[in-house]
């Protein structure tokens, strides 16, 4: 008797856990589908202007944080001290560029499927650094 007892009680459990893991992943899918429909219900599709940042600062103008991206290439842009070494390090590449005179940077990268980390450091004449991350979210399609 005590055997199935607490055989029902492990199974109950076992079930209970497989349900609460399936709650937790449609909430999940659910969210990010919402997030994707904010992104695709924007009508008008503005180009981020280069802006000035503090002399000590690194910025990634675009893309944003977070973005979904349906292409494998996306051009990085930024802004950093003038003249400065700028690393990008990304899923695929590890490049080293320098900004122009006014501190702006671009750059093609690759994406892989899925989340990528994007990290850009700057180094000045100084030798002083800072740096930043982005996350891209690349898919070859986006739901309707």
């Amino acid at each position: 008797m005590r055997k199935e007892v607490i055989l029902a009680v492990i199974i109950g459990v076992l079930l209970g856990g497989i349900i609460l893991y399936g709650i937790n992943l449609a909430n999940k899918s659910s969210i990010l589908n919402q997030d994707i429909d904010n992104l695709l219900d924007k009508n008008s599709q503005t180009t981020p202007t280069l802006s000035p940042k503090k002399d000590d600062q690194i910025s990634i103008v675009y893309p944003q944080n977070n973005s979904v991206i349906t292409e494998d290439k996306i051009t990085l842009k930024g802004v950093a001290k003038p003249n400065s070494s700028i690393a990008i390090i990304t899923e695929n590449d590890d490049l080293i560029i320098t900004a122009d005179t006014s501190g702006n940077f671009t750059s093609l990268i690759n994406l892989i499927n899925g989340e990528n980390q994007v990290s850009v450091t700057a180094v000045d004449e100084n030798q002083a650094t800072s740096s930043a991350s982005i996350i891209v979210i690349h898919t070859d399609n986006l739901p309707e």
